[in-house]
């Protein structure tokens, strides 16, 4: 589209230039004469300034299609353009007659005498060809500029459409061959159309379209493999232990007892199992971020505090908070979220951290824009190759896998952080402990 629109200013104003040019080469131009000093200095007789003036300035009157000889009186050529009448020879006035009669048939001669009856004038011959076609008048000349003008941009406009419009069509046919790949389910073939920017850029959005339907379609995948894995044992058992009640094989009333509490303690982990599944549909959702208002980190954070040191000191496990930060530092957050992600972080610190073990509870403002929330202990660690994908749906490290778990602790984490628009990261060592650093923008 640059390229028509360019052409389109660019071909009139180049026509109308080699136009004019061409015009301006077969107008008239004024013969180059040399000068006085010159013509003396190549001439065989001697010539007055004054005379060669006169003949100067009628020549500089002559067009460019008419040759012309000067001659003096005495009938010597000084300045010739006729090859015929070469310049410094004495012409003789028979052989001069003789040879206008001859080429008569082909030019127009005209003999004049420039200067004054009573001087000793110069002869001045002009010739020039009898069949050199008329130059034609301006006002053709105008109309023939105007009428190419016209007609060169009348071919470059249906040449340059109909490029364009094949492109478009072109790459309109490959986007919507490609949508229909997507439409269904066809999402591992990249999309590749050439074409404008605007063309680029729909390909380059359908293309990240395309892989993040890719990436919802295996994370959906996995997501329903995960849960048809974590609820098959509990079902597995629940349905045992009914079996065994229903036909005799468990008789003893302590035995029945026991089976029951099994039955219903399978059962509670069912149900806390299908509200974390719940729960974390609602947040991909989106919906709860638009009733947030800010509010004040810091009572918050020290109302947690006070009840993780409780509960961690219960268990065995000695803590150590270090909250620094402003009252007047507020953010917009759910606390059934926020209070959610923070249980399930410093759960799993009391969880990988033996008896004895220290966890620790920081918040301050990092002086960049940053509230930065750490939750580190010095438990078993994680290894270095499950790093990178302890946030994933369903996935358990290799030393999570002694520990009870649904593999959602981690995953619901990482998406309410990043569903307020935060950030997390995560570092450990084995042996050495892990640390969380939840990071919050203050603007």
């Amino acid at each position: 589209m640059y390229i028509f629109i360019a052409g389109l200013i660019f071909i009139p104003f180049f026509v109308l230039c080699v136009t004019g040019l061409m015009a301006y080469n077969n107008q008239p131009e004024r013969m180059l004469l040399p000068g006085y000093e010159e013509i003396s200095e190549l001439s065989v007789v001697e010539i007055k300034e004054h005379d060669w003036e006169i003949i100067a300035r009628r020549l500089s009157r002559m067009p460019s299609n008419v040759e012309v000889a000067v001659l003096t009186p005495q009938n010597v050529s000084i300045f010739s353009t006729i090859e015929e009448l070469p310049q410094n020879q004495t012409i003789d006035d028979g052989l001069l007659m003789k040879f206008i009669r001859s080429t008569n048939d082909k030019y127009y001669y005209q003999i004049d005498r420039p200067g004054r009856p009573m001087d000793e004038n110069f002869i001045v011959i002009t010739r020039m060809h009898r069949f050199r076609p008329k130059r034609p008048s301006f006002m053709v000349q105008f109309y023939t500029m105007v009428l190419v003008i016209f007609v060169v941009v009348i071919v470059f406009c249906s040449v340059a459409l109909w490029v364009i419009a094949r492109s478009i069509t072109n790459s309109i046919t490959a986007l919507d061959k490609a949508t229909k790949q997507i439409s269904l389910g066809k999402l591992d073939e990249e999309i590749v159309v050439k074409g404008s920017n605007e063309i680029t850029s729909l390909t380059e959005n359908l293309n990240s379209m395309r892989l993040t339907l890719k990436e919802n379609q295996t994370r959906r995948s996995r997501f329903i493999m995960g849960v048809s894995h974590d609820l098959r044992t509990p079902i597995a058992l629940i349905k045992g232990y009914t079996e065994a009640l229903a036909d005799g094989t468990v008789d003893q009333p302590e035995m029945q007892k026991k089976s029951l509490q099994i039955v219903l303690s399978k059962i509670a982990q069912l149900e806390d199992m299908i509200n974390e599944l719940i729960d974390f549909v609602k947040l991909d959702t989106g919906e709860w971020r638009q009733n947030l208002q800010n509010a004040s980190l810091l009572p918050f954070l020290q109302e947690f505090a006070e009840r993780f040191t409780s509960d961690a000191n219960l268990m065995g496990r000695s803590v150590q908070t270090k909250i620094e930060l402003d009252e007047n530092i507020q953010v917009a957050f759910d606390e059934r979220l926020f209070l959610r992600c923070l249980e399930n972080l410093t759960g799993n610190a009391i969880r990988y951290t033996q008896k004895g073990g220290t966890i620790g509870l920081k918040a301050f403002a990092d002086g960049s824009g940053f509230v930065k929330i750490c939750i580190c202990d010095n438990g078993i660690g994680i290894d270095q190759k499950d790093l990178p994908y302890i946030f994933d749906i369903f996935y358990r490290g290799s030393n999570s896998r002694r520990e009870k778990g649904s593999g959602l602790g981690l995953s619901v984490v990482k998406t309410i952080v990043e569903s307020h628009g935060w950030q997390i990261s995560a570092s450990s060592r084995l042996e050495e402990g892990t640390e969380f650093v939840i990071s919050i923008p203050l603007n």
